[in-house]
């Protein structure tokens, strides 16, 4: 027996080697993949295939559509066309494939024919997609199996092995993009790079809010669900990363996995539940059928899979728009060979365990991680500017979704909270609600500008009508600004030049926004002779200091290098990093209602010397950092060191400040008599 095992081993191996050489293909074509999980509009909660008017049903309103239906027994779980199918994951996630398409317009024409078809039925039947790479409101052991052999036999293994394997297949839904190999060399080396650059990818289309029903504790749920799976199939390939890995590798790993089950045509259900048993014990004694290698090969889930195409497969399920930036960005990384060449330059080295500890730091990080010896900025901005050197011109407009993430520095996961409360009814503004002003940033080339939305949420939540103002320092519209609001806010940003404080730059300072200096300085002045009401925050307080005469310290780690307060923090940044200690009997105290907060922290700078009128309101105890700043004498000039606006929808004193602050101009505004 021992030889007709290694006899059909080897023959099964060369079978799946070559299949995979059968794929060797002169063209640079992408397929796609996109699953939606659906919910009851309105509740969330989840779309079962078997209820009236549920998913299976919303598959026969589709079905005219489509050249033929699938049926498991009597069951109907798919159609298909050519170039595309529908198809039902295993708790009636409705997943489209399509393709391959030469360009990403073909993309968008064939997806968008899809929605047109299903949003109506949608609608009727009072479902939506939201678009999540994990399930909104349900556990995923409580949603619903389709009628489908093959997923009662992998829930059945998989859940035993561990609860993440439940979840995987009920609660997670993906967006894979696949590509086309020239050769098993290119095969091998487009999957060494993507393996490489999954982290970074699960990271930036991260889109995984919600996890269990709650809101998620941690970054990429996917890639989290993933990682507490057994490693035999999911993650990362072993080997993989060796220059001399071959087709013949990667047929030994298929071979050796556990295959759960297996056609059978003499079973009922035409598969046979085998669980444990490897491919290779279970065809020791004959040759594996094309059906059989097929069905081998879509039982293993790394992060990139071999197939006739190579599957790249770390994204969350994306809104459109974000999916076909995606799907350029993959393209163009991965049919370019000089990009192809620079990530193996900047990569060399990285080992299974890099990527496995890069996947856990962005886990718990973020955006504050550091992985393969780089920040992720690094890395998320180094994949963005190698592609906007490599695009089709006539693509290049559908990668801004996902460059401006990249470049904002956000995931959809992080603004999921804030788009939810958007939609949420908001109490109606008093009629007497104060006006803002808001100094937006602009960015270094002037071409734009950004306001965090925390700011302009925060002020209407507590009454105020935020407006962003523009950028000028001619005392003539300042003067008409300051008439026009009732108080002013002076959020963070970038680094103010030390010119403006009669100091040369040293080292470690970033580039100022020079316009926005300039402002800052009139208008701060002006509003204060006015009696106008100014909250400072971060850059914002430091602007106040120095519009008054005071200096700043450059860099806290070059001014006080014995520090051991850490005062640039990660993600999430709702979270406090330190605590911060308030001068009794200030307006700052009144304000927040405590002597000592933990507070959030995302500043290299920070007050030096004091300007004229103002006086220290906190301080960080560890080591003297001024955390607060305030006039006595004002009505209400109040500057803090720290973020409220990622803070006051979780930490009352951060709504307080706010709260506070609206009140001083309603009562600047109710001050100033209104003309007939």
């Amino acid at each position: 027996m021992a030889g007709d095992v290694s006899r059909f081993h080897d023959a099964n191996r060369a079978a799946l080697v070559a299949y995979f050489k059968s794929g060797c293909k002169q063209s640079r074509k992408v397929g796609f993949e996109l699953e939606h999980v659906l919910v009851h509009a309105g509740t969330g909660s989840a779309a079962t295939y078997s209820e009236p008017r549920g998913v299976r049903d919303v598959l026969e309103q589709l079905a005219p559509a489509y050249d033929e239906r699938v049926y498991e027994k009597d069951a109907l779980v798919g159609l298909s066309r050519p170039g595309e199918v529908i198809s039902l994951e295993p708790a009636a996630q409705l997943e489209i494939s399509a393709g391959p398409f030469e360009s990403v317009m073909d993309v968008e024409r064939v997806y968008m024919d899809f929605r047109m078809r299903l949003d109506p039925i949608l609608e009727r039947f009072g479902l939506e997609a939201p678009m999540l790479g994990y399930h909104p409101s349900a556990k995923a052991a409580d949603l619903e199996l389709i009628p489908k052999f093959r997923y009662k036999c992998m829930s059945r293994f998989l859940g035993a092995q561990s609860p993440a394997g439940i979840c995987m297949m009920r609660g997670t839904s993906s967006l894979q993009v696949s590509l086309d190999y020239e050769s098993e060399e290119d095969a091998l080396r487009k999957m060494r790079i993507a393996e490489l650059i999954a982290p970074i990818l699960y990271f930036i289309c991260d889109n995984s809010p919600i996890f269990e029903g709650q809101p998620r504790k941690r970054n990429m749920v996917r890639a989290d669900v993933w990682s507490q799976m057994k490693q035999d199939r999911a993650g990362v390939i072993p080997g993989l990363l060796d220059k001399d890995y071959l087709f013949e590798d990667y047929a030994d790993y298929i071979l050796s996995c556990e295959a759960i089950l297996v056609p059978d045509e003499l079973s009922p259900d035409g598969w046979r539940y085998v669980g444990a048993e490897t491919f290779d014990s279970l065809y020791a004694d004959r040759l594996m059928t094309e059906a059989e290698l097929e069905h081998a090969i879509s039982m293993v889930w790394p992060d990139v899979r071999l197939k006739k195409v190579v599957e790249i497969r770390p994204a969350d399920a994306l809104p459109i728009e974000y999916a076909l930036a995606y799907v350029v960005l993959v393209k163009n990384l991965f049919y370019n060979e000089r990009n192809l060449d620079v990530l193996e330059a900047l990569l060399g080295g990285v080992t299974e365990e890099d990527i496995r500890q890069a996947k856990e730091a962005l886990a718990e990080n973020g955006y504050g991680s550091e992985i393969y010896g780089r920040s992720i900025e690094f890395w998320a901005d180094q994949l963005l500017v190698l592609v906007s050197s490599a695009w089709n011109t006539s693509e290049a407009i559908y990668l801004e979704p996902l460059a401006s993430m990249v470049k904002y520095r956000f995931t959809l996961a992080d603004v999921y909270p804030k788009l939810q409360e958007m939609q949420s009814p908001r109490p109606p503004a008093p009629a007497d609600a104060p006006v803002i002003g808001v100094v937006p940033r602009y960015d270094f080339e002037w071409t734009g500008l950004s306001i965090g939305d925390g700011y302009l949420s925060g002020l209407l939540e507590c009454g105020a009508i935020p407006i962003v103002l523009p950028l000028t320092a001619d005392p003539v519209h300042i003067e008409h600004i300051v008439k026009a609001c009732d108080g002013f806010l002076i959020p963070g940003g970038q680094d103010i030049d030390p010119s403006r404080y009669g100091a040369a730059r040293q080292p470690r300072t970033h580039r100022a926004a020079l316009p926005r200096d300039e402002m800052e300085q009139v208008l701060i002045n002006a509003a204060i002779e006015a009696g106008k009401p100014i909250l400072g925050v971060c850059r914002g307080m430091q602007a106040i200091n120095v519009a008054r005469g005071g200096t700043l310290f450059q860099d806290i780690k070059a001014a006080h290098p014995n520090t051991t307060v850490h005062h640039v923090q990660g993600r999430p940044f709702d979270m406090p990093a330190h605590m911060v200690e308030i001068v009794p009997d200030s307006k700052l105290a009144a304000c927040v209602g405590a002597l000592r907060l933990g507070v959030n922290t995302i500043h290299h700078q920070s007050v030096a010397a004091l300007g004229k009128g103002l006086v220290v309101s906190a301080v960080s105890p560890d080591d003297g950092i001024v955390e607060g700043i305030e006039m006595p004498d004002a009505p209400f000039v109040v500057g803090v060191q720290w973020h409220p606006e990622h803070m006051w929808r979780i930490r009352p004193h951060s709504k307080r400040l706010f709260t506070a602050f609206v009140q001083a101009a309603s009562e600047q505004r109710r001050s100033v008599a209104v003309p007939e």
